[in-house]
Order: C-alpha cells, then structure tokens, then sequence
C-alpha cells in the first residue's frame, strides 16, 4: 500500500433500484468465514480435507475460495471440472458452505486492445452459467472479480466500464441457473491512491460505479463485498478523529478496519439496503515481504485478540454486515517462508494453530 493522493470529488450518481433476495437471512444466516488455500490437483484431496476440519472445528460455516477461470476453461468450450469437483467434496461432505470468487480470464477471452477486460462478455455469462449449474447446492455463493480496483485485475488502466459489463455478465449468469443463489460485488481493495495505472480509491471507485450509466451498473449485485485492510491498528481506531498508534500507516482512512463504515456510507447514500460481507480482513504480524513491514507491530496476541474484536464490532454495531472472512486460514502451509500471504494466517506451516485459531475457536458464534 503506498501514500494516498488526494480524493477528488465524483458526480451525483442517481440512486439504483434495491433488489430483494430472500435467501439472506441476516439473522440466522451470518456468515462465519476463512478464506482458505486449496488443491485441486488429484493428490490435494487429503489437503482440502484437512482445511475443511479445521474451519468446522474453528466452528466457522462458511469458506471463501478463489476459481481461477482460465484454470478450467484453457480453450473456447472445453472444461476440465476436476480442481473445483475436489474442493467441493470436501467441503460438502462437512456442511460447510462456499463462496467462489471467479477470477483471471483465460488468455482467449481477454479483449487484445486492452479497451474492454473481455472480448465478448456473453463468454463470461455462459461460463457463470455453467459453474452456476454444476455447482447448484455447493457453491452457495459467487463473488464476480477481486480488487477491481487494482490495475492488475484488467492487465493495464483500471476502468469502471468493463466491470460494468464483467457484472452484470457474471450476474445474468449465474441468475438464469439459480435466482436464490447471491452474487457478490467482488470486494475493493482499501486505498487512498487514485492513479488508474496502480489503482483508484476503494470509496471513490464505489461513489464512481454508483454512478455509472445512471445507477444501472449497481443492480448487478445482491452483497456488496468489501476488504478492510487495518494494517497494525486495532480495531476500534480510525483517522482522523481516533488515529492508530504507528509507527506509520495511520493518516488515511485506508489504514483502519473502520473504512467499512465508509463504504457503507455510500451505499446509505443512494438508498442502498443490501448487505455488506467483509470478504477479506485480517492483521499480518511480522512480514518478510516489502509493502508490509507494519506486520511487525503486531504480536501474535494481538493478532488473535483483533480478530474476535473485528467481529464483535461487525455483530453489535453494524447490522449490514451478515458475512465476514478472516484472511486468512491455511496459506501458511502452501507457500513459502518469503510468501506474504503466510503471516496473516491462523495456522502456522505444519499446521498446528496459532493463537489467533484458539481465540476464534472459542468465541462466540450467534
């Protein structure tokens, strides 16, 4: 994360319809989640196995997995379910429900100007249509994209129009399959950059998709899901008015849990009632890897004792919010010691827990 640039004001956006869905149920139905590293090759079965005891016995029901598209469809029409068919049976088999976060386009399907992600959307919808339909009753959820707001996730600029068109693809997909199932607006990265060849604003990109093609762009949804990114502050902290302790990281709203309260600001402002899943947030302690040295001022008692905040914050003071995924659960023990992704882990890499795992086993699910 780097130094937040100024956050210039975006147009008036009109107010889109508020779709219903029946199949959230924001009081019985919270969502208590991972985000778990998989294997989906024919020797991960006893990994995904492993993984899924694990959340059940955290007593977690749900898991939030990545499913890269181009991972299953290499060419035009010619699908290999095997990775995704492994992961399911394991979670399946311990009534423990999953969100897919579709990414990364196989080559075939981008658009070779760079102007638009895809060449031909319909593509998209078909994919979503076909995932939607095999996995009718074990994937429960499906959150189209991830950190849109990056450059990364478009391979150049990021743009708002080529989302647009992503979502509502992914949506009337998976919709023609399974109307009760929910899609999710696939969760913003906390930023305050606004460079579109790194990123945008994870409030202005909202405010700006709010506005998109008069409102239309925000039907396309049933969650909005978001990331909270607190860096080294606690919990309850937020800038300006109840700063972090630093060393760094502590003057843009970026750097706090908190900032989820302004992205639901957004939605309240354009008579936005669906709800919020949290779909990635966590609190690395020491990082080896540049970008993320903050990881140092939190011990792993600290860790533990901010996660169980996080969601007593999101149970007692935001009713929006009926689904949370700590990140993460278990990539401690797939990728490397140089590997970013293994402090923010509950597990270390043999997979015995760390206190973090023990705090959240024993807190209160309701």
């Amino acid at each position: 994360m780097v130094s937040p640039n100024a956050t210039p004001t975006p147009p008036t956006p009109t107010v889109p319809a508020t779709p219903t869905h029946a199949g959230i149920d924001t009081e019985q139905d919270f969502a208590y989640g991972f985000n778990v590293a998989w294997r989906g090759d024919d020797q991960g079965g006893p990994y995904n196995e492993r993984a899924a005891e694990l959340v059940q016995e955290a007593g977690f029901n749900w898991v939030r997995v990545q499913i890269e598209w181009k991972a299953l469809e290499r060419e035009p029409g010619q699908w290999d379910y095997r990775p995704v068919d492994r992961l399911v049976a394991a979670y399946a088999a311990r009534g423990i429900k999953i969100l897919g976060s579709i990414v990364e386009p196989p080559s075939w399907a981008r658009d070779p100007t760079g102007e638009e992600l895809l060449a031909d959307y319909q593509t998209f919808e078909e994919a979503m249509r076909r995932l939607a339909g095999r996995y009718r009753g074990r994937i429960h959820a499906w959150e189209i994209w991830n950190e849109q707001n990056l450059s990364y996730a478009y391979g150049g600029e990021v743009k708002f129009g080529p989302y647009c068109r992503l979502l509502e693809a992914g949506y009337n997909g998976v919709k023609a399959v399974d109307p009760d199932i929910f899609v999710l607006f696939g969760g913003l990265t906390p930023t305050g950059v606004n460079d579109p060849a790194i990123a945008i604003d994870d409030v202005l990109y909202l405010e700006q998709f709010y506005a998109l093609e008069d409102g239309k762009c925000a039907r396309f949804f049933d969650v909005l899901g978001v990331h909270a990114n607190a860096t080294h502050n606690p919990p309850d902290t937020m800038w300006p008015d109840k700063p972090g302790p630093g060393p760094g990281w502590r003057d843009h709203p970026s750097f706090y849990f908190r900032r989820v309260e302004q992205l639901r600001a957004v939605m309240e402002a354009h008579g936005d009632e669906r709800p919020v899943w949290i779909t990635e947030f966590g609190w690395t302690t020491a990082n080896p890897a540049p970008g993320y040295e903050y990881g140092a001022q939190v011990n792993e008692a600290q860790q533990a004792a901010y996660l169980v905040r996080a969601f007593e914050i999101a149970r007692t003071e935001w009713p929006w919010v009926t689904g949370m995924f700590v990140w993460n659960l278990n990539f401690s023990t797939l990728v490397g010691p140089e590997d970013e992704k293994g402090p923010w882990a509950v597990l270390y890499p043999d997979w015995s827990p760390r206190p973090a795992y023990e705090a959240l086993r024993r807190m209160p699910k309701r």
